[in-house]
């Protein structure tokens, strides 16, 4: 299942069809992160992270604050804490418990611009975008562990599949949105190598996808495990990648897509 969101909504999609609409009302979005029925939000303007609840809709408010940040981008989680990419004009990310939402450090990645755009957790590591798309080009990911060094660089380029800011972890395979394709095209990386495996289409027009997020209750290396939210795999294996739900944040605005934040002279 995807989520893309614009301005005022989450859309749900399985197998590349809508399901639905789910609102996002809190301003510029920028970040995504599903575990079970909790949906969290990251906008441009605010330090705030959001939630709501992917079933019914409801709207319970902020989840937590990150102190010092006036905007956010991708947030991911990797089975106890959440980690959130600043959007405040630094290269910082954010380590926040994700029961008490208090932070509990905060890492440079090196190599990252100020206002890169895309940040996920995998395998126990972090990989984010070195840049902010908007400014167009070829797209390229370092992998950090989560001391801020740096084991590998460029371990994802998207020469030939578009600019993106957006990437989610199946569990095998990292997937990345073609930020300004119309399409919404999301390409499939190794999570392995990084090499491009292939593309999946979303039928329909989906404006600038911002960020992507699987379930991570899906699998059993974010959740199931002690003070780790319930696994929703149940039978004693973790799902095919293919089986999984994706959840993507887009951003559109009337008559076309909306501006990022512009950076400070």
């Amino acid at each position: 299942m995807i989520f893309p969101t614009d301005a005022t909504r989450e859309r749900l999609v399985t197998t590349c069809a809508s399901l639905g609409n789910r609102t996002q009302d809190k301003g510029n979005g920028r970040g995504i992160l599903v575990v079970g029925n909790v949906v969290c939000l990251t906008v441009a303007n605010s330090g705030n992270v959001f939630i709501r609840d992917k079933d019914t809709n409801a709207d319970p408010g902020v989840a937590c604050t990150i102190a010092g940040a006036s905007g956010l981008q991708a947030i991911s989680y990797d089975g106890t804490n959440f980690w959130v990419g600043d959007y405040s004009g630094t290269n910082k990310a954010y380590d926040v418990d994700g029961t008490t939402g208090a932070p509990i450090r905060t890492i440079t990645l090196a190599n990252a611009q100020r206002f890169y755009d895309g940040l996920e957790y995998f395998n126990g590591k972090l990989v984010a975008n070195r840049f902010d798309r908007r400014f167009g080009g070829t797209r390229i990911d370092n992998v950090h562990d989560l001391e801020s060094n740096l084991p590998q660089a460029a371990f994802i380029t998207t020469a030939g599949h578009g600019n993106a800011t957006g990437i989610a972890f199946d569990g095998t395979n990292l997937y990345v949105s073609n930020t300004f394709n119309p399409a919404g095209k999301i390409s499939i990386r190794s999570g392995t190598t990084g090499a491009f495996i292939g593309n999946l289409d979303r039928a329909g027009n989906h404006g600038a996808t911002e960020d992507l997020s699987f379930g991570f209750a899906a699998w059993q290396d974010t959740c199931g495990g002690s003070n780790q939210p319930p696994w929703e795999g149940g039978g004693g294996k973790v799902p095919e990648p293919g089986t999984l739900s994706i959840a993507a944040l887009a951003l559109i605005a009337a008559g076309g897509v909306a501006r990022r934040r512009p950076e400070p002279r």
